[in-house]
């Protein structure tokens, strides 16, 4: 650094004896010597100072360069460990559900998101989940909260199962896992709406009417209501029929069939009235009411013979309302017959069935 000071004019006379004066107490040496002696040790410690921070920035930088690429090593191992975790957990629950074939849809939504929820989210609105999951999906349109998600769906379908399994009705439902068994269990829960004990109620009563029951019982059903015994368990689901009117109709074949055995031809309408009266609320079984049936086939067999002498005729409907108390009209007509029974035979009852047996032919 150059320090000059100009000095020359006449007014500055005095200062120039004064810095001569200066110059000659240090030696010699000019004031612009004097500062560019101070300067330049100054100039080299700036230059020295510039060059250490230039070093030490460049240690830094490696530095941050290994921390930054093993940090990014790191998160793209997690990134990995992520993505086997959510695309394995998700696969699992695909086959729980029996959607094993949006597994190629889970690899390709894992590559853009680990979450798992956006990820099931976006699984619902494929045309596979919608039609495994079409029981559900009808509840939820229909804003009935009673299955919340999908493991409690999975849960009732367990149960529908079950119930028919039990009554032997494996095959109703359809081969297990397939389309047709989630379609046809989704008719049920999402069109029909029926709770697994209603569905197990209705199955009882077809059950009632098929298995383990005379051929008549089941003539009876289908000469009552026109209903094939063969697809019995396709008719009770029907939302269109309540699970009372099943149990009625059940009730009414089982008592018109043990009656068609006995020789008795009881209509629709008696057998429902008969089957109420002897079951009310309650199922009935042929084995219950065959006492009751005897004793109708009784009546019917002594006092239609005397009806038939008198140029007359008895329904096998009257004697059945007359025996078991159910029409006043009909107790009366038998109750006549039976005392003009007593008297053409001197007094013997006509409840049995030789009192008429040995009377005179027609």
């Amino acid at each position: 650094m150059s320090v000059n000071f100009d000095l020359s004019g006449p007014e500055f006379a005095a200062a120039r004896e004064a810095v001569q004066s200066a110059e000659r107490a240090i030696g010699g040496r000019t004031l612009g010597q004097m500062a560019e002696g101070f300067a330049a040790p100054a100039s080299r410690g700036v230059a020295e100072q510039a060059g250490g921070n230039q070093a030490a920035q460049e240690t830094i930088s490696q530095e941050e360069r290994d921390y930054w690429a093993q940090r990014t090593a790191a998160e793209a191992a997690e990134r990995v460990t992520a993505r086997e975790g959510a695309r394995s957990f998700l696969r699992g629950l695909l086959e729980q559900y029996g959607l094993g074939s949006l597994a190629g849809e889970v690899d390709r939504l894992v590559g853009e998101t680990t979450n798992e929820l956006v990820i099931a989210e976006r699984l619902r609105q494929t045309q596979q989940y919608r039609d495994r999951f079409r029981g559900l999906l009808g509840l939820q349109q229909r804003g009935i909260p009673d299955i919340r998600n999908e493991a409690e769906y999975l849960n009732l379908e367990s149960n529908y199962r079950q119930v028919f399994r039990e009554a032997g009705l494996r095959d109703y439902l359809g081969p297990t896992g397939t389309q047709a068994e989630y379609d046809t269990i989704a008719r049920i829960v999402g069109d029909f709406s029926l709770s697994v004990n209603e569905v197990r109620d209705r199955i009882t009563d077809a059950q009632r009417v098929v298995a383990n029951t005379p051929q008549e019982v089941r003539d009876s059903l289908q000469r009552f209501y026109g209903i094939d015994p063969a697809t019995l368990t396709q008719y009770v689901p029907d939302p269109q029929r309540t699970a009372g009117e099943i149990q009625r109709r059940a009730n009414a074949a089982i008592v018109g069939g043990f009656a068609q055995r006995a020789g008795l031809d009881l209509g629709a309408g008696i057998s429902e009235r008969i089957g109420e009266f002897l079951g009310g609320e309650r199922d009935i079984a042929g084995t219950q009411i065959e006492p009751q049936i005897t004793q109708i086939a009784d009546i019917q067999r002594t006092t239609q013979r005397l009806a038939e002498i008198e140029g007359g005729e008895l329904s096998a409907e009257t004697s059945a309302l007359a025996a078991l108390d159910l029409d006043r009209e009909a107790r009366e007509r038998v109750r006549t017959l039976q005392s003009r029974e007593r008297a053409r035979f001197g007094g013997r009852s006509g409840i049995t069935t030789g009192s008429l047996s040995t009377g005179p032919s027609v």
